[in-house]
């Protein structure tokens, strides 16, 4: 675990590295399949070079991906391994040159299909929904928030954790005004309801805090922060369901 830990935080320090060496094999193997379609060569030498090539730029990718977690790793492996089946296959020359002819709809087909442009349709295919997998990954994987919708709504604990929690041990050393409970400055109402809260918001020397309700406060320095609309003490509920 200790090595796994290490590994992690080496990562973590070459970040930026990773990205970079991420973006430029996603571009060497671009420019080996333009390459591929532009001269069309069948050899199983070439194959294998263009091979060995897309196995360590796609090593390269996975090792710049796997670390950030499981789904990340999934997805590149399943991307890398349609750009390879791309990049190697114009090189190998089809089995069957054309396929034997058929008919669709008792009717003869203008042009039989053949071996060389399905391989070539299949090509394109497997390259462009790879690169978009591997592409996929690395936005997981390095900037998850292009993911993400607008306008979501925060988590409540979220949304209280910017609010320092009022304690009792911070009056010592305040003595210059006396401290009293909490409660005893809220009126009637606000004492009913208190059962619902779990901390309430409240301005303590001119700073919001979070303060329970049976904690001590200053009692002049003290003013709780009410809707503008109901009038309601604002708190952080103590049932999630409210």
């Amino acid at each position: 675990m200790a090595a796994l830990r290490g590994a992690r935080g080496w990562f973590e320090r070459h970040r930026q590295t990773m990205l970079i060496m991420n973006a430029v094999s996603v571009a060497l193997l671009f420019m080996m399949h333009v390459y591929a379609a532009a001269v069309p060569t069948y050899s199983q030498q070439v194959g294998n070079a263009v091979s060995i090539a897309a196995i360590v730029l796609a090593s390269i990718i996975m090792l710049g991906v796997a670390w950030k977690g499981v789904v990340p790793a999934v997805i590149c492996a399943l991307g890398l391994v349609l750009v390879h089946n791309s990049l190697i296959l114009p090189y190998f020359a089809p089995a069957d040159p054309e396929f034997p002819d058929f008919f669709f709809n008792n009717q003869a087909p203008v042009q039989p299909p053949s071996a060389a442009v399905a391989a070539f349709v299949a090509t394109r295919m497997y390259f462009i929904l790879g690169l978009f997998m591997v592409g996929l990954a690395m936005a997981i994987a390095f900037r998850p928030s292009i993911l993400s919708t607008r306008n979501q709504p925060v988590p409540a604990d979220d949304l209280w954790s910017s609010y320092p929690v009022w304690r009792d041990s911070i009056l010592e050393g305040r003595q210059t005004e006396p401290s009293v409970p909490a409660m005893s400055l809220m009126d009637e109402k606000d004492r009913y309801l208190m059962w619902r809260y779990e901390y309430v918001l409240a301005d303590i020397y001119g700073q919001p805090h979070l303060v329970r309700p049976d904690s001590l406060v200053p009692k002049r320095n003290t003013a709780f922060v009410r809707d503008s609309i109901s009038g309601l003490l604002v708190g952080k509920a103590k049932f999630n369901s409210m």
